[in-house]
């Protein structure tokens, strides 16, 4: 049986020590670092709850989720591509969004996109792709000549369409995807509205933090609501607030 992780307040994902110099307690680091962008993702990922899709996903972050905690957008950018250059990690276009990319690690990804073919026609094909393909092209979508010159014929995108790792973009271009990740997708825009929903019913439509973090479950936020809510942050929906209470979320003006 696989232990329970234990849990961690809502708030301590918002107030974990920095270094000297940088935004106090509460606040993510006016300058971030490449220590502090991976730490964010490992932060993030551990959110992730796999047992909600049978351990069938890698954890997936969304990008902007790093913003809640690291607020220097651009260093965020900027470690993520030389992350991925390095193939430590892959970015996904998840496509609720025009701007929403997911973060994955690159080992898991790869495990998982492998297990999710394994004993189908296409795990050898996949395989290929996975060590030829997407270990030499670390872009979000693949153009049609470009999958020909690594020796994927238009039958076999066909193939790497239906077994999940390819969706279709447009004429002749594909986004890397990951199998299986359209129930995170509708996990994660239900769960997006039903905190919104919180808030916006709450008096001034704001509620505390800690007020959020007491709460084990949310209906409709089933990723969890510190998965949920470093989303609302990190996507400007909502203001983080300091106050003498303790740290207030306010929904964003519309």
């Amino acid at each position: 049986m696989e232990r329970r992780r234990r849990r961690r307040p809502l708030a301590d994902t918002f107030s974990a020590k920095r270094p000297r110099g940088e935004a106090p307690p509460g606040e993510p680091p006016l300058h971030g670092s490449p220590q502090a962008v991976e730490a964010a993702l490992r932060d993030v990922a551990a959110l992730f709850p796999r047992g909600l899709f049978g351990d069938a996903l890698p954890p997936l972050v969304l990008r902007h989720q790093l913003y809640s905690l690291v607020r220097d957008r651009t260093t965020v950018d900027r470690h993520l591509n030389r992350l991925r250059d390095e193939g430590r990690i892959r970015l996904l276009h998840l496509g609720f969004e025009a701007d929403a990319l997911g973060v994955v690690f690159m080992e898991p990804y790869t495990a998982k996109v492998l297990q999710a073919v394994a004993g189908k026609p296409q795990a050898g094909l996949v395989r290929r792709f996975l060590e030829t393909a997407v270990a030499a092209c670390p872009e979000l979508s693949y153009e049609q000549s470009r999958m020909r010159a690594l020796g994927f014929a238009d039958a076999d995108v066909t193939q790497l369409v239906a077994a999940g790792v390819l969706t279709v973009r447009d004429a002749g271009s594909w986004w890397l995807a990951v199998p299986g990740a359209g129930r995170f997708i509708k996990a994660f825009v239900r769960g997006r509205r039903a905190l919104l929903a919180v808030i916006r019913r709450s008096r001034y439509k704001e509620v505390a933090l800690a007020e959020l973090g007491q709460r084990r479950s949310l209906a409709g936020a089933r990723l969890g609501v510190a998965y949920h809510v470093h989303d609302l942050v990190g996507a400007q929906l909502v203001h983080r607030i300091p106050s003498a209470s303790g740290t207030l979320l306010r929904l964003a003006e519309t």
